[in-house]
Order: structure tokens, then sequence, then C-alpha cells
């Protein structure tokens, strides 16, 4: 391995003790060994894994979560060194097209017997990306990391799919990378973006027990749930990709932000949603698996879908046919109507909250944050007794804060099946 990964070894190092998760023994760890490394030779691969194998242990953390995260955090570096070989008007996609040309010129120009990976590109898409990555390192959970990093120096969010993956077995990694739009990011957390990493190692008990999820990039384990990776994060919490080994099956975890956690109306809601979810049991529904908390934040463990918001549909597909706005509509009715016989009005229905599910275009129901129990006293959960919710989709009642009932969520099925047939909204002024 080329010796300037060793050196940003040690740099990740030095940045890892100074945080909150140092370790005293940390950095004496990796700079134990008596060998000495320069930048610009070339190494045993396993010296370098040993190194990166002492922090994870000294960190606590499984290899493939220390790898991802030293991915992310030599990215900067590496655009740096890399500056002279990048053209200015590159973005994270555009760089990625031509990342194995500059790292083949920068490393064989100083180490010609090098073997650096294999990274085959093809843009399919002015903001979708897909990658072949070989390499007999295997290192895809660090490349994935890089990616991400690459994505924060652009200040842009991306979504990373791997259909493939050498440690699973498969002959090469296949990346299929999409820029998600900003006005995407900021809203509320979509279950529909995949980031398929190879599973965790069993992390400690410790770890399992309590670890914190509240750092910048994934923590290993969620109730017992190996983390595979982050797949968005919004306004209310993020939400994470992990695995139910018990079931071997995906999961994905929503946990509420810490802002919002040390307030005790989101907090409430938070878990009101998780409850009133797992009430309804629908294949027009997400469903829950489990409820809980850790590091003092409340988490849900839910159904994993692969496919995209209806909100996503409208954008990328245009208008729909009638009979499929009419399958859309009477699927979205059926579940409301599940959840409306458990006395649950979901009270924010609209594209976003509708999921088409890529096999078979199933709809789903998803986000329950402001249902509640026909007949509740609780008229108002909000942080400041403003209106939570989307007002295009809002029934009159809602909006004038009177009591809601079942025809609530029928008036925001009304308004999609109105844009959906016409294009437009039915209502669009601005008050």
């Amino acid at each position: 391995m080329h010796g300037l990964i060793f050196f940003l070894i040690n740099k990740y190092a030095d940045e890892v003790a100074a945080g909150t998760d140092s370790h005293p023994d940390l950095r004496s760890t990796v700079i134990r060994a008596v060998k000495r490394y320069l930048p610009s030779a070339v190494y045993p691969d396993e010296e370098a894994v040993a190194q990166l194998q002492a922090i994870a242990e000294a960190s606590g953390r499984p290899l493939t979560t220390t790898l991802t995260r030293f991915g992310r955090f030599i990215a900067p570096h590496l655009l740096k060194i890399a500056e002279p070989f990048i053209d200015p008007s590159w973005r994270t996609l555009e760089l990625l097209q031509h990342t194995e040309s500059i790292i083949h010129r920068m490393v064989r120009q100083i180490s010609p017997g090098a073997s650096p990976p294999v990274l085959e590109t093809v843009s399919v898409a002015a903001d979708e990306l897909h990658m072949i990555y070989s390499s007999r390192r295997r290192l895809c959970v660090l490349a994935t990391g890089i990616m991400r990093g690459i994505a924060d120096h652009y200040e842009e969010a991306i979504s990373i799919e791997e259909t493939s993956c050498m440690l699973r077995g498969d002959a090469f990694c296949a990346f299929a990378v999409k820029r998600v739009p900003a006005d995407t990011v900021s809203s509320e957390p979509s279950i529909s973006d995949t980031q398929v990493l190879p599973p965790p190692s069993q992390a400690s008990a410790a770890a399992a027990a309590g670890s914190p999820i509240h750092d910048d990039l994934p923590p290993a384990v969620i109730g017992g749930h190996p983390v595979i990776g982050l797949i968005g994060s919004g306004a209310m919490g993020r939400v994470y990709l992990a695995r139910d080994e018990q079931l071997d099956r995906r999961v994905a975890i929503k946990v509420l932000n810490p802002s919002k956690a040390r307030d005790p109306s989101a907090r409430l809601r938070f878990v009101r949603e998780s409850r009133a979810a797992a009430a309804v049991e629908h294949p027009n529904v997400l469903a829950i698996y489990a409820v809980g908390e850790q590091g003092g934040l409340p988490y849900i463990v839910m159904q994993y879908l692969e496919g995209r918001t209806l909100r996503q549909v409208q954008q990328t597909e245009g208008k729909l046919s009638v009979p499929e706005v009419l399958r859309i509509g009477r699927q979205i009715a059926d579940g409301l109507a599940a959840a409306h016989r458990r006395g649950l009005v979901h009270r924010d229905i609209k594209p976003d909250n509708v999921f088409i599910e890529t096999a078979g275009r199933n709809v789903r129901i998803i986000d329950f944050g402001l249902a509640r129990e026909t007949g509740s006293d609780e008229s108002k959960l909000t942080l400041d007794g403003s209106v939570v919710g989307t007002p295009a989709y809002m029934p009159p009642e809602r909006i004038a804060d009177e009591p809601l009932d079942i025809q609530s969520d029928l008036f925001g099925l009304g308004v999609i099946l109105y844009e959906l047939l016409s294009g437009k909204l039915p209502f669009e002024g601005s008050s």
C-alpha cells in the first residue's frame, strides 16, 4: 500500500484521539511500530490494516465502521494533494468519473510498481453515475467513505447503492451514485436511498448496550442491530440502514435528533408515531418492528423499503395514467382505512408520505409523526403552538385547529388525486 495512506492513518489517529471518543492509548498504538513509513514509498497492505485495526479496537468500533470513517476523513486531504489534476469546474460526480486516471497519474509517477484499484464509471444521467470497483484489497467500505467525503467537500448530498460487493462473494463491487437535490436533504428523511455496505463485525457488548448515536457518522450498533450506513437525515431525525441478524433482513432505524429529544413535545410526538404505526398491520402501511432508546435518544426499527416517494415519482415520471392514479389512490385509501379502523388519523397525507415500492409498485403510507387517536385530548403537540403539517394538503379544520376525524385524511387523499390527474394543486393561494 502506498506510504501516503500510512501518513493519513497517523493524521486520522490524531483526530480520533483528540475527539470526544478518544482513548489514552490510541495514538501510541498506531505509532508504536518501529518501522519508518515514508509517504513516497510502498509498504505491505497488512501493516496498514493492522494500524487501522488498532484504531478500531482502541476506539471501540468495528473495523468496517472505522474504514468508512477513515475514508470520509481522508477525502479532503486527498483532494488537496490531487488539486493540480482536478478541474475547478468539477463537482462530486465529475470527480468520481476521473478518479482512476488521477490515482494512476499520482501514484504511478512516484511508485511504478504500485497497484491502485480499477475504477470504471459511466454517467447514466446528469445526476447519476454507475461505478465498478475492483481491487485485490477489497476496500469498498473505504471507497464508500471517500465518496461521502468528496460530497462533503463539494457541499453536495449523494445516495450510494451497492448492488454487488466482493465481500459478499461477487466478482467486483458495483455502485450507483446519485446526486440528491438540496431541497430534499432538508426534508423529513426518506428511506428510499440505499447505502449497502458489508455487515459490520460483531460489536462489543458495551457498544450494543448504549453507544452514542448522535455523531456525524453512523454508529456501529443501534438496539442490537449492526448499522450498515446512513440513509437520510432531516429536521426530526436520521434514518440508518441496519441488519436484523436474528431474522436475516435489512431494516431502517429512525433516530430522533438530539436537539429534538430535549424537547418534551417533539419527543412525545416521535414516540407516538411509532406506537400509532405499530398498531396498524396492513400491506399499504409501513411496518414497525421495535421501539427503543439508546444514548438518551429514542429510535424506531422499521421495515426497509426500496423505491421512491410519490413526490419523487411525480418529479421523474411526470403525469401518470388514469388507471395508475386510480390504483395508487385505492391503495392509499386501503391503508388509511386500516389506520382508521384502529382509531388513528394520520393528519399529514401528502405525496412525501406515500411510498411506491420498486417491486410491483406497491403503495405504503409512511411517517405517522402527526398521527393521533380519534377523540384524544391532545390537540397540539408542537414546539411553539404553531400548526404542524403541510398546508397545501391540510383540511380547513386542521389549519383552524379544530377537532379532526378520518375525513381529514380523506381531504389529503383528495388533494393528491386532484394533483396527480390535473398536474396542479386544487388550492394555489398563498393562504
